[in-house]
């Protein structure tokens, strides 16, 4: 294969090396793409945020909500920028099939445990890599309100996840929108707090990082269904690529970094494991954050109990599920690792979907349509009964700098 050939990047000699050495493990053409994508940024929605910024407070935004309300990519007084981005999303391309999306998020929610664990693997990903992890780590939600962002991108998965919400009107495809400009507000921040460092991260919520985000989101639910045996045809795992390629379309990944195929996605986020920086201090501080109160668990139980359990039962239950999910999560990104087809929480769950598949082969479980909709349940019922953040984060509060 023609390797592809890469622009002038800054260099970093770390990073050359950890490039040659996903040569060995990913298509020439992958890497390539990996690499310009962590200098490049969703321009279009960086210059509406800016554009934002000079009209009078709040205008923005409410031009945003009634162009997304009405479906008019350029409502009056609405700035030249918002209906560049607003006009190819509302008007969506040929290659669109609604139906095939709205199977794929059907398929998608097959088995809640499946999409859980993938869940949470995108977030301790994330946290995994020594630049990746900046825009986290500089912003603090994560550190000082882990919890909470757990429950603010559960609930955006959820929303836009929800079969046949995706199209323009749909709740689905307006949470998508607005979490967009979410990570263009974060991206802004970072460019003016002056200590981001290019050289060493790449652009601040670079290309790169959100599309091995969004495939993250279709690769590892896809490996727990196989490691849980539980079958996904040729047809039905396509379903499911759409269902991320239209996502990540509408969060302004470029085509080169599309999910063109199972095997193109997977190609993509190979490489891009092995390109990003090793673990550092951020690393820990997120996971810990994490593992100590990324789960509200003393909510489940009357509000006057909550400040006297929450210092035990937050690090507890944080531990044991975060715990869990990192470990098995991170033996799936390995390239080097086999998959950890007898981790006991694998084992337990196997039998638990075996079960299933086969009432679901019978008929005893309804529909797909049917099946997401108890699926989801799982995880909106525990977020309800945890009392968690109603609603995916809002762009005009994205922005929490780290003290």
């Amino acid at each position: 294969m023609t390797t592809v050939t890469v622009p002038a990047i800054p260099f970093d000699a770390a990073r050359v090396e950890r490039i040659q050495k996903a040569r060995r493990y990913a298509p020439d053409h992958a890497v390539d793409r990996v690499v310009r994508g962590m200098f490049r940024t969703d321009t279009v929605i960086d210059r509406v945020v800016a554009d934002f910024a000079a009209l009078d407070r709040g205008t923005g935004w409410q031009l945003l909500g009634t162009a997304l309300r009405t479906q008019d990519p350029a409502p009056p007084g609405a700035p030249e920028s918002l209906t560049e981005l607003l006009t190819p999303l509302l008007n969506p391309p040929d290659w669109l099939d609604p139906a095939r999306i709205r199977r794929g998020a059907e398929l998608w929610w097959r088995f809640a445990p499946a999409v859980i664990v993938g869940l949470g693997g995108t977030l301790l990903t994330a946290y995994a890599f020594g630049d990746l992890n900046k825009p986290q780590a500089m912003n603090s939600r994560s550190e000082t309100m882990a919890a909470r962002r757990y429950e603010e991108t559960s609930r955006w998965v959820l929303a836009a996840t929800d079969p046949g919400t995706l199209i323009p009107g749909g709740t689905g495809f307006d949470a998508t929108i607005r979490i967009r400009f979410v990570h263009a507000m974060v991206r802004r921040h970072l460019r003016t707090c002056g200590r981001w460092d290019t050289r060493a991260w790449g652009e601040p919520i670079h290309t790169t990082g959100m599309a091995v985000t969004a495939q993250a989101f279709l690769l590892t639910p896809l490996t727990m269904y196989e490691l849980l045996d539980m079958p996904i045809t040729a047809d039905e795992a396509e379903s499911m690529r759409q269902l991320w390629y239209w996502i990540a379309f509408l969060m302004g990944i470029p085509d080169e970094l599309l999910p063109h195929s199972i095997e193109d996605a997977a190609d993509l986020n190979r490489a891009a494991t092995i390109i990003f920086a090793p673990p550092d201090e951020d690393t820990a501080v997120l996971t810990t954050a994490l593992l100590k109160g990324g789960l509200r668990a003393e909510r489940v139980l009357p509000q006057p109990l909550h400040p006297y359990l929450a210092p035990v039962l937050r690090p507890v239950i944080s531990s044991l599920v975060w715990g869990t999910t990192g470990r098995i999560v991170a033996t799936i990104v390995d390239p080097e690792a086999e998959l950890p087809r007898n981790h006991p929480v694998i084992r337990v769950l196997r039998q638990h979907a075996k079960l299933r598949e086969l009432l679901r082969r019978n008929g005893r479980l309804g529909a797909d349509a049917h099946i997401a909709v108890t699926q989801r349940r799982v995880l909106s019922g525990a977020l309800d009964l945890m009392k968690a953040a109603p609603a995916p984060v809002d762009p005009r509060t994205a922005v929490t700098p780290r003290p």
